[in-house]
């Protein structure tokens, strides 16, 4: 059995992170850049003599935004996506080339604990432009794990996505466990 391992993978470079706009529930696709960044990324780190083995991956989350599940289609872990059907295949062609054979069983799973922060009125503007309006109103500097965003989450609600991530993880791997030792 294969020691525990989670992997973060944040999702490839958008217009807006590239200039530095706070990205949360607005759903920008990945530049052309970010989509070439995240294929190399993908055989880098994945494959059988790699980092990440897909057929070792027992649960995949991902964020319901677009550009983090064209994210984890790039990475090619060769596992059955449920938002891409025949017709996608057909029109991604060379992307999803390896989806077509699934050499990994791990279970991907669409889920809002994964998602992207919540800037509420900062959404779309930079740290810069947010410091600005935060010394016009006489704030002290921002800082997003004290203050979090005015209209957006609240600092304290992260640590429970996490952790709901991480229990559904080992709850995942504990059943997968327990169902290879009864067919044993």
């Amino acid at each position: 059995m294969t020691t525990p391992r989670v992997f973060i993978i944040r999702h490839g470079e958008t217009t807006w992170s590239l200039s530095g706009r706070h990205t949360g529930a607005t759903d920008i696709p990945l530049t052309s850049s970010g989509e070439q960044r995240i294929r190399a990324t993908g055989r880098a780190l994945v494959g059988p003599d790699r980092l990440i083995v897909p057929r070792n991956l027992a649960h995949v989350y991902v964020s319901p935004r677009r550009r983090a599940q064209r994210t984890l289609e790039l990475l090619n872990l060769r596992l059955p996506l449920p938002w891409v059907d025949d017709d996608d295949k057909q029109t991604k062609g060379e992307d999803m080339k390896g989806q077509q054979e699934h050499d990994c069983a791990a279970r991907v799973q669409v889920s809002e604990s994964v998602r992207e922060w919540e800037y509420g009125d900062y959404e779309g503007i930079t740290s810069k432009e947010i410091g600005e309006q935060r010394r016009a109103r006489g704030e002290e500097e921002w800082d997003i794990w004290r203050d979090g965003c005015p209209g957006g989450e609240y600092v304290c609600l992260f640590p429970s996505c996490v952790l709901s991530i991480i229990f559904c993880s080992i709850n995942s791997r504990s059943r997968k466990t327990k169902d290879h030792n009864t067919e044993n």
